[in-house]
């Protein structure tokens, strides 16, 4: 049987959130090898997440005179095992095959920097695959020669043709079908990970995915290219499933679901909330969702439900309060302004912590227009999230925004960190204005809005 690594690579940045390092990629690619027959191991760099301060990148420069000041980031850092750590542990392993993951465009130098070590000291093959490897998969390539492989897709439908187009099998395994599996059928591997390992404050936390696709066409977006514009849904009942057995046998009490629009349903929606809420086993877990749920088929019956079965704060993205900008780059506009406000107003009534994110430089954003947004948000009782404007690899802004190749042709600014992007409105002292003056605006604030929620 062939030993199969997965490895979840390390990161370098000035921060960095742990509930979104979760690699449930890499658990589905898991459960997919495991299918098919083969020993799999994953190998998570990011755990324990131990961080090292690193000399700041000369293309970060600008950022200098900057960094240690109040609400701004410390330092540039590198989170988890050194590249000599992993070395250890790939050879302590004694991999026939080594996978690793690539979803994000800023990290990949990391990943590839892992990647041409390992083909120094091991004569093993190396294969590369997640959101970037789907993205930018020539672009890779040509960039990273020594990778020997590189998966486009969905694990369920890339390994299986992988392993049969380069003859992987055994002669046990060649009876199986290299055809795709279907993802709403496959268990993430989580008994691959140690569960005191994923903790949130006193929590065992895990992430899952109970639908994909989206059928939005925001501009910034890429998620489309890995995923697909058709919403699939599991069912409720096999959700409910992996939720028990990591509850039961894991200890997770915080499930974080990864779904990118997993309200765009709202009959599914119900269903599940109505059967967390009402099962016996699950009554002291915690919901939440992390990419943000579309507040376009939320109301005050929903609300009520989700508080209910177990969520506690609510992640909105609103994008730009210019009802203008959001129809410039397809943010969906069920709901107007005051609609929006009325939903903050019951959520808040309910008792949640709210969260309204909002991006910060997309072209033709204006500042006046950010803080004006800002101060409504937080005058509604919300914490407002700046999210800096950064470039996503195929989507409709990274292929038409004209930008200076040194922008554009640097993955590692492909980031929110970076401040990288600058409008004809917005220069990179405005946007680091406007997020210092948010993070500020959020702290005078945060008393009030956690005395609200709590009472």
């Amino acid at each position: 049987m062939k030993r199969i690594l997965l490895i979840q690579p390390p990161l370098e940045d000035f921060y960095t959130t742990p509930i979104r390092l979760y690699p449930l990629g890499l658990l589905y690619a898991a459960s997919v090898l495991k299918v098919m027959g083969f020993q799999v191991e994953i190998l998570d760099c990011l755990k324990p997440l131990r961080k090292k301060q690193l000399p700041l990148p000369q293309k970060f420069s600008y950022l200098k005179q900057h960094l240690g000041q109040p609400l701004f980031f410390k330092s540039f850092q590198r989170f988890g095992m050194t590249t000599e750590q992993v070395l250890t542990r790939v050879g302590e392993n004694c991999p026939d095959l080594i996978a690793i993951n690539s979803s994000f465009a800023a990290y990949f130098s990391t990943a590839a920097e892992l990647v041409r070590e390992l083909k120094k000291k091991f004569r093993v093959p190396v294969v590369v695959g997640g959101n970037q490897a789907t993205c930018c998969r020539d672009e890779i390539k040509t960039r990273v020669p020594e990778i020997d492989y590189i998966l486009a897709g969905p694990a369920e439908s890339c390994l299986p043709r992988f392993i049969g187009e380069n003859s992987l099998a055994n002669a046990r395994q060649e009876i199986i079908s290299f055809q795709p599996l279907d993802w709403k059928k496959l268990r993430p591997a989580h008994e691959l990970l140690e569960p005191s390992s994923y903790r949130i404050g006193k929590k065992n936390y895990l992430s899952l995915q109970a639908s994909r696709g989206c059928p939005q066409n925001c501009s910034f977006c890429n998620i489309h290219l890995v995923f697909g514009r058709r919403m699939d849904y599991r069912t409720v009942s096999s959700v409910l499933e992996e939720m028990r057995w990591n509850y039961r046998y894991r200890g997770v009490r915080l499930f974080n679901f990864e779904d990118d629009n997993l309200a765009f349903d709202r009959g599914w929606l119900v269903e599940f909330l109505e059967a967390v809420a009402t099962d016996p086993e699950l009554e002291r877990c915690e919901l939440t969702f992390m990419n943000g749920l579309g507040y376009e088929n939320l109301d005050g019956d929903l609300l009520e439900l989700m508080k209910r079965a177990g969520v506690r704060k609510l992640d909105l993205s609103w994008v730009s309060g210019n009802a203008d900008v959001r129809q410039r780059y397809h943010r969906p506009q069920k709901k107007d302004e005051a609609e929006f406000f009325d939903l903050l107003k019951m959520a808040r009534r309910l008792g949640f912590f709210v969260t309204v994110y909002l991006i910060l430089g997309l072209p033709g954003q204006s500042r006046e227009e950010i803080v004006n947004t800002s101060e409504k948000l937080l005058e509604a009782g919300v914490l407002v999230g700046p999210s800096v404007f950064y470039l996503t690899p195929g989507s409709e802004l990274q292929r038409n925004l004209k930008l200076p190749l040194e922008i554009a042709g640097d993955w590692d600014l492909y980031r929110s960190t970076a401040f990288a992007v600058e409008t004809e409105e917005l220069r990179r002292r405005d946007l680091i204005e406007l997020f210092l003056y948010i993070r500020k605006r959020n702290l005078e604030n945060r008393t009030r809005v956690f005395r609200v929620s709590t009472s």
